[in-house]
């Protein structure tokens, strides 16, 4: 095989990939790959949609292998028709779908690498069974074991034996757009972003700690950027009721996939709220918002003092504590200092830590022991 062009496939860790997937630590993974050492960079899975945009917008040069289905047999058969092209397997999360996987391309491939890309938070940590000898063995297999926060790669590599890697969820410029931030243009906005309204992420607590306060911050806003879950338009209709006057603070603008359009609205905001129950290690929407100079709020996840940089751009609340959310939205909110002070830490410590080609260069090395 001297000479031939290395590949990177990634698995899908379910059906199939979705095209918001392809721009978000999914696809940059293979499409760094790609871009920066020249491999064959291959998504596999069953189709999910009938077009993906993305492929072509953001990450040129990668390709999408579509399975029938999703049974072991199809995936075997794959395997057995690529193994040879597959210098790097790319696996996402501790599904026992890929344990069988993992160990055909082993028998098949005993020099290709693995990379096992975790996002796992400490609820879903607590259910698996990592004595069991299958899941001991899928350990062993891989070569890199990645989390996305400090935390959980101190708690799994603490109870796990293997070595777990911090490989956080970055940023990556797709559009070459204009990073700068100006601090002096930034509104008297709170900005979340996600699947609005979904049980994980507890909007309401957003809303509801906001009402507690927003007759003290009459010139301040929230804007909520994402799909809106059915439930939660007849929830936000009710909270409008309860409290009438709030509605022109209040601003639900839907899904926005327009890159440059998206950064506009991180920019304009002084605050990024996050208010999730939980989330798999630190979500991709972190790393935009630092990169924009937002002062960080947040639930104590498991990521929480990696989302705030141990409290030097930000602060986090205990989870459901709507009192305490509220004091700090009017404390941070007033504190036109302490803002500014953050946001500026927040671009730095983007900069420092979210920055996707490092990160990729950091798992080229853990990968070849070789300098990318």
């Amino acid at each position: 095989m001297a000479g031939k062009r290395r590949g990177i496939y990634s698995i899908a860790p379910n059906n199939g990939w979705n095209d918001q997937q392809l721009t978000k630590n999914c696809g940059i993974v293979p499409y760094l790959f790609h871009k920066r050492y020249g491999y064959r960079a291959v998504m596999v899975g069953t189709r999910m949609q009938a077009e993906y945009p993305s492929l072509e917008r953001y990450i040129q040069g990668v390709e999408m292998d579509f399975l029938p289905d999703a049974e072991w047999e199809t995936e075997c058969r794959y395997l057995l028709e690529n193994y040879q092209d597959m210098d790097v397997l790319v696996l996402h999360g501790l599904f026992p779908f890929y344990f069988p996987i993992l160990h055909r391309y082993r028998e098949l491939r005993p020099d290709g690498k693995v990379y096992l890309e975790l996002d796992p938070n400490s609820y879903y940590e607590d259910t698996l069974e990592w004595t069991h000898p299958a899941f001991l063995r899928f350990l062993q297999e891989c070569d890199v074991i990645g989390a996305s926060c400090h935390r959980m790669q101190k708690c799994l590599g603490q109870k796990w034996p293997c070595v777990v890697e911090y490989l956080p969820n970055g940023f990556y410029n797709f559009d070459q757009l204009d990073m700068a931030v100006d601090f002096e243009q930034k509104e008297k906005v709170i900005l979340t972003v996600g699947r609005i309204g979904s049980a994980q992420k507890r909007n309401e607590e957003l809303l509801e700690a906001f009402a507690k306060v927003y007759d003290k911050l009459p010139d301040w806003t929230v804007r909520l950027v994402g799909n809106v879950e059915p439930n939660f338009i007849q929830w936000f209709e009710d909270f409008c009721q309860r409290y009438p006057q709030i509605g022109r603070q209040v601003v639900m603008t839907g899904p926005i996939f327009e890159k440059k359009q998206l950064l506009a609205e991180y920019k304009r905001a002084k605050i990024f709220a996050l208010t999730s129950v939980f989330e798999g290690g630190t979500p991709n929407v972190v790393a935009e918002a630092l990169y924009s100079g937002c002062y960080m709020v947040t639930s104590d996840i498991d990521a929480a003092d990696d989302v705030i940089d141990e409290g030097r751009c930000g602060k986090k609340y205990e989870r459901e504590n709507i009192a305490a959310l509220a004091d700090i939205l009017y404390q941070v909110c007033r504190d036109e200092n302490l803002m500014r002070q953050g946001g500026e830490r927040a671009l730095a410590y983007a900069k420092e830590e979210y920055d996707f080609e490092k990160i990729i260069q950091h798992l080229y090395w853990l990968l070849f022991k070789e300098v990318g």
